[in-house]
């Protein structure tokens, strides 16, 4: 009976204890002592964790000159700082020069260089640890990365490299159980708004056929005019000289054809000129009638006859015009010369300033 209420006033329950939960500021704590004790062998407690969110103006006016100030890197630039009050950087310098704390406060100095190198492998060991003590909590990703830096000289030479936002300060009051002798560690780093969100590819669009025929009509095409095409022995054509005229069948200023690359019609065009240049005006295919399609069947069985300064000469081939030579007018509609001057503007804007191509005879005269 006794034994029970016993039991009971002092929490010892039968079975097994039940373990204490691991918390965050508890996890960081014992990351801070394990440190401390693995790397110098000095045995610390630390008390408390406390959490502050500072500007940057408010976190240097908060850094006095007391503290040794050693820089936190990430990505190779510095990110935040660590820093270390007097009895902190004491103890440290007290384990590894005699071996124990003195049983009195350090009196104030200006850190140096000794410090520095002398709390170097506990404050590394520490931010090693740190990751996994803060794994899957508020912390998780805050410390990534971040490796121990130089010593900074002051305040005011961190203000010039540290980014200018808001900063997590974690305080970790330290009884270094000696003298009633306490110290501080402060750490200070970028807030961040958790684990970092991996880039994930953008949906490819599945409506491609838009975007094919938007990149097949970007391409570049080459289109070339032309007037009349015949066929000619190569003998014939071997004796060709100045001043010789061919007659071209029903070509006509409306017998241009505009030709792909491979030969294939495109459109129609009307031989002419604006602005003093020559210029072609696409036009509607015309119809081929049966009384021209009977005349141009009638002009194809003639020879064709060269006229020069020497007398005719003969053609055995039939002349062959290919697409767009049946239905044209013959020259009905030349109503202005070639050379005739060009409008004011200079421009295509209507059917006046389009002046036609002057061709008085079907025929072709070559030239030097």
């Amino acid at each position: 009976m006794h034994s029970t209420i016993l039991r009971r006033m002092t929490g010892r329950q039968t079975g097994e204890a039940a373990e204490m939960p691991l918390t965050l500021s508890r996890a960081v704590r014992l990351a801070l002592t394990k440190a401390a004790d693995e790397t110098i062998g000095l045995s610390v407690t630390v008390t408390d964790m406390a959490e502050d969110v500072r500007s940057l103006d408010d976190l240097l006016v908060d850094l006095d000159a007391t503290l040794m100030l050693v820089g936190l890197e990430r990505d190779g630039r510095l990110a935040g700082l660590m820093a270390l009050d007097m009895q902190l950087r004491a103890a440290v310098v007290e384990t590894q020069t005699i071996g124990r704390l003195i049983d009195a406060p350090a009196d104030q100095r200006d850190p140096t260089g000794t410090d520095k190198s002398l709390c170097d492998a506990m404050l590394a060991h520490f931010l090693t640890a740190l990751p996994h003590a803060t794994a899957a909590t508020e912390f998780d990703g805050w410390l990534d990365g971040v490796v121990l830096g130089d010593r900074v000289r002051s305040s005011r030479a961190a203000g010039l490299v540290l980014e200018d936002c808001e900063y997590r300060v974690l305080r970790f009051p330290i009884d270094l159980g000696v003298a009633e002798r306490t110290g501080e560690l402060r750490i200070a780093l970028p807030m961040t708004a958790g684990p970092a969100t991996p880039d994930l590819p953008q949906p490819v669009s599945q409506d491609w056929v838009p975007q094919f025929r938007a990149a097949v009509e970007a391409a570049p095409a080459t289109l070339e005019a032309e007037l009349y095409r015949f066929q000619l022995p190569l003998s014939q054509a071997r004796d060709l000289k100045a001043g010789q005229v061919i007659p071209l069948y029903g070509c006509t200023v409306n017998s241009v054809r505009l030709l792909s690359l491979d030969g294939r019609q495109v459109a129609q065009a009307k031989l002419g000129q604006v602005g003093g240049k020559r210029a072609l005006r696409i036009e509607a295919a015309p119809a081929a009638e049966l009384s021209e399609l009977a005349a141009r069947g009638a002009d194809g069985a003639a020879s064709m006859a060269l006229q020069d300064e020497a007398g005719p000469l003969a053609l055995d081939a039939t002349p062959v015009i290919e697409g767009g030579a049946d239905g044209f007018d013959n020259g009905a509609a030349l109503d202005l010369p070639m050379d005739a001057p060009a409008s004011d503007e200079g421009e295509l804007q209507g059917e006046a300033e389009f002046a036609v191509a002057a061709m008085e005879d079907d025929t072709l005269q070559i030239t030097e």
